[in-house]
């Protein structure tokens, strides 16, 4: 499916390109030249105002990060330049949209969604007016940063625009919106702040549940395959992890550590792997490997889910699940001193 969505998206930034040159061109300054520098992105001039509180500081990188490269003037004398991005090569883009992935990331989800939003309906206009460059370009990097499983920046919630963008856009082909409405299913599959669907899982000596049955203020999902190399390691990380271990310890956390690929021999023997008090599990009706309920994009997945089973977490990383859990831990043991 990658490998279709980006044969699908090549097919599209070439269409693009002859879009764009349809709708012919316009030279800025007395001398043909752009007045503006190249392969620069401007960077963000936080006001002196707010400079010094690092919470609203960030806001404003957050709602502001696109507001020069995008300016009017810069536009009008940019857009005619189809070697470049408005102004920068794909590199420098790459560079300066994983710089906004990681602004938006530091702020409330609802600013940073909210700013996504707003760059894709400006991309959108822009290429419905006749530069869809712009746009192809944060196809490209969202997908790299926002929705591959293994990248530190993975969020469906902030990737959900884009793929709304892509869908309503009209002019961009058929055959690209339907490579990318499978990506849109598994963003909204689970989502943050809804509850996880249910799965039936079975332990070694037989017996049967349900994931929904397990009683507890948080569970931690560990999907793992015995012979997966990144999954031991992440297991060896997690079995002496402090906020693993603390809330386990203190009963305000149970975790699930379920193979998707049913019941082998090496399931068998990596048993003694795993902590104790872990519950290990795999799937006995091969629901979770059919992609239906959950799409595993990597091995490990983890889902941190709370006491309702309404999603937490979904396709963490480690490092973040870690920090999440954390901060978990220490709220628990404020409250209770």
């Amino acid at each position: 499916m990658k490998r279709l969505v980006s044969v699908a998206l090549a097919l599209f930034v070439v269409t693009a390109a002859g879009l764009f040159v349809l709708s012919g061109c316009r030279n800025s300054g007395k001398d043909g030249k752009s007045p503006y520098q190249t392969n620069i992105f401007p960077s963000v001039k936080v006001p002196v105002t707010v400079a010094s509180n690092r919470k609203i500081a960030a806001e404003f990188v957050a709602r502001h990060y696109w507001d020069e490269f995008l300016s009017q003037d810069r536009l009008l004398a940019l857009k005619p330049d189809t070697a470049t991005v408005l102004g920068v090569s794909p590199q420098i883009f790459e560079e300066s949209f994983q710089g906004y992935v990681s602004a938006i990331s530091a702020v409330d989800d609802t600013i940073a969604r909210n700013s996504v939003t707003k760059l894709v309906d400006r991309a959108v206009k822009l290429a419905e007016d006749g530069y869809p460059v712009f746009f192809s370009q944060i196809m490209q990097c969202g997908e790299k940063m926002l929705f591959d499983a293994h990248s530190p920046f993975l969020n469906d919630e902030l990737y959900l625009p884009i793929l709304d963008g892509i869908e309503t856009c009209k002019v961009i082909p058929a055959n690209v919106k339907e490579s990318f409405r499978w990506q849109k299913d598994v963003c909204n599959k689970n989502k943050v702040g809804t509850p996880a669907a249910d799965f039936r899982y079975a332990t070694s000596g037989g017996r049967q549940s349900t994931m929904h049955n397990i009683k507890a203020e948080y569970l931690l999902i560990f999907f793992n395959d015995p012979d997966c190399p990144n999954c031991r390691q992440a297991l060896e990380a997690m079995k002496t992890a402090d906020p693993v271990l603390n809330l386990v310890g203190m009963g305000m956390m149970k975790v699930l550590a379920v193979s998707p690929g049913g019941k082998t021999v090496l399931w068998d023997e990596r048993k003694a792997d795993f902590p104790s008090d872990w519950i290990y599990a795999y799937d006995p009706v091969g629901e979770l490997d059919q992609g239906t309920i959950y799409t595993l994009r990597a091995s490990p997945s983890i889902y941190l889910l709370d006491s309702e089973k309404n999603v937490i977490l979904k396709d963490a990383s480690l490092p973040h699940c870690l920090r999440v859990l954390e901060s978990i831990a220490e709220h628990y043991v404020m409250g209770h001193e």
